[in-house]
């Protein structure tokens, strides 16, 4: 089995493996996101969900075969299904895919198993991030070995789904029809990297040990594939993945409804979902417990706790900039995942577009002030429409924008105004 080399770079809160950007989402989010971009009939879903995948996958395996030029193809199947499993994706069994085709098995999926927790009754496969991943994979592998029968295209068909009930996925490599995977490789340039400033406030809470420590654990997928982490199931999910989905969602909406309104509500809603389980999740955890509870003295250090697990996680660097307790707070972002993904295949923003620090921003003051997470309340939906869905909740708003060309993102939450 080959090792999977992890680049975490702690003074930009960002995670490199071969080339990608990789971060942890749950599967609340991960759930919530793809229903979203699903649900509007009068967009190419499909096309938005499969491409994102694979362009990502692509880039990442192309790097990784670039440095390991000498593997056979057994042995770049093999490492496909250690990354997969890796990152908490779950089980996909190549053993049955040779130079002329054949399938994949997917003995586990975390899409599967995420997307069967939603309401909605589903009438056909939702794996598409294991699809577009399994065709990254052999996009990648294209053109390296004589009559690989890849070489000319292929569409991948899915006949067993776990997210329908079945107990594994089946995915079918087929040469006909073919599907356009590729459509957006080449990235723009960055901005400049602005130097991260120091932490403003006074606090008994050791920023610099919690990110060590946090970073050091082997959050890694069990037996299953999975990763059960905080009461949720995480990934290690690759930023450009949910840039490329998200962006591509808002640019399909906003050309049929001619703002960016409605996609800007529901992918700020994202950011909440993961505020609720994910950074709630974090902060009922035997972890937390063990790691930062003797570093809290008060409520607001319970703000500053999980910021510093946050900047732990790949999204970049969070600043606490102001914090009035039960009022306000400005946290700002840098090097945040998603400005830098704009920036990157899409160009500079001409509106703020950092949904998910803006509903995490939200989030936050909800957990800890709406609510009150330090009483160990349940995590479920009755308490979901308690915290987020109340007239004076809080409510966050994007004022500084990296993608637009700040040197930072920065969100302000306050209550919710709307009578």
């Amino acid at each position: 089995m080959q090792d999977i080399k992890i680049d975490f770079n702690p003074k930009k809160g960002v995670v490199n493996i071969y080339g990608q950007s990789m971060l942890f989402h749950c599967n609340h989010f991960n759930r919530y996101l793809q229903q979203t971009i699903e649900d509007p009939a009068y967009i190419d879903s499909d096309k938005i969900l499969l491409q994102s995948a694979a362009e990502t996958v692509y880039l990442q395996f192309s790097e990784y075969f670039r440095q390991n030029p000498d593997l056979t193809l057994m042995e770049k199947l093999e490492f496909a299904s250690n990354m997969f499993k890796f990152a908490g994706f779950g089980i996909l069994d190549f053993s049955e895919v040779d130079e002329k085709g054949g399938r994949v098995i997917g003995r586990s999926s975390h899409f599967g198993l995420a997307i069967r927790l939603n309401l909605a009754k589903r009438t056909r496969p939702g794996e598409f991030f294991d699809r577009g991943f399994i065709a990254g994979v052999l996009l990648a592998i294209k053109g390296s070995i004589p009559g690989y029968v890849f070489e000319e295209g292929f569409s991948i068909r899915q006949t067993k789904s776990i997210s329908l009930g079945d107990d594994i996925c089946v995915f079918e490599i087929d040469p006909e029809p073919h599907f356009v995977w590729i459509e957006r490789l080449t990235p723009k340039d960055l901005p400049y990297f602005v130097e991260i400033p120091k932490r403003r406030f006074d606090t008994t809470v050791d920023e610099d040990a919690i990110v060590k420590a946090v970073s050091g654990m082997e959050i890694v997928g069990d037996e299953r594939g999975l990763i059960p982490a905080f009461g949720v199931y995480l990934t290690r999910m690759y930023a450009d993945y949910y840039n490329k989905i998200s962006f591509r969602f808002e640019h399909e909406l906003r050309k049929a409804a001619g703002t960016v309104d409605l996609a800007t509500e529901l992918l700020i809603e994202s950011g909440h979902i993961c505020a609720f389980n994910t950074l709630g999740g974090i902060m009922k955890s035997e972890e937390w417990k063990a790691l930062i509870m003797p570093m809290i003295k008060n409520k607001e250090d319970w703000m500053h706790g999980i910021v510093a697990v946050v900047n732990a996680l790949g999204w970049g660097i969070w600043r606490v900039e102001e914090l009035v307790p039960n009022e306000r707070l400005v946290l700002r972002a840098y090097q945040d995942y998603e400005s830098l993904g704009h920036l990157r295949w899409f160009g500079k923003a001409d509106h703020p577009i950092s949904y998910l620090f803006t509903g995490g921003c939200a989030g936050l003051m909800n957990l800890l002030y709406h609510g009150d997470i330090t009483k160990n309340p349940a995590l479920d939906k009755d308490y979901y429409y308690q915290l987020f869905k109340t007239q004076d909740c809080f409510k966050g708003k994007q004022t500084k924008c990296l993608a637009m060309g700040d040197d930072y993102s920065e969100v302000v939450a306050t209550r919710n105004q709307d009578k």
